[in-house]
């Protein structure tokens, strides 16, 4: 009986097959913990992403943590079912680590893409939400999305400067 109960919760949870990533309420609080799990966190140019098998290849572009060699290039799987998934060639920010000889990303972390680096964002949603036609609601989301980006950009920008800072004191520190 037991065994059909933990199935079953299995089965409407979801978690048997994808995971749930939380909204992220405190971006200082994951970025310390991202810091802390990562064993590497680097920025790297996507060059080629195989989705049949859940693969890409990153090209180290920027070390953040002092630990990649530039133009190193790594062989990164995705996933199946939780974020970060990386889908597409260009420039991302990956805190990470290996596995098996491939580079995973934090599951449910900041590795993100720099051309959309939104995170796992709620909308606020207004009192009269229901009363808004179909053309208000879209252009409220619309509104949203864009404000979403700029903001996720100027947070990426400041994230990075944070981590070379680190990066920098704590290369000066062991000299």
């Amino acid at each position: 009986m037991k065994k059909n109960i933990s199935i079953l919760i299995v089965l409407i949870t979801g978690y048997g097959f994808a995971c749930m990533c939380p909204p992220i309420l405190r971006l200082a609080e994951k970025q310390k913990s991202e810091i802390e799990h990562s064993e590497c966190i680097l920025i790297g140019e996507v060059v080629e992403v195989n989705n049949e098998d859940y693969t890409y290849k990153i090209k180290v572009v920027e070390s953040l943590d002092g630990g990649d060699e530039i133009g190193n290039v790594y062989l990164g799987k995705n996933w199946k079912g939780c974020e970060p998934f990386i889908e597409e060639k260009g420039k991302w920010i990956i805190y990470g680590y290996i596995e098996d000889g491939y580079l995973r990303t934090i599951m449910c972390g900041l590795s993100r893409s720099f051309e959309n680096p939104s995170l796992n964002h709620i909308p606020p949603i207004p009192d009269n939400y229901e009363k808004l036609s179909e053309k208000e609601k879209n252009k409220l989301f619309k509104n949203f999305q864009e404000e979403t980006k700029k903001m996720a950009k100027a947070d990426l920008e400041l994230e990075i400067n944070a981590l070379r800072k680190r990066r920098d004191e704590n290369s000066n520190a062991s000299k």
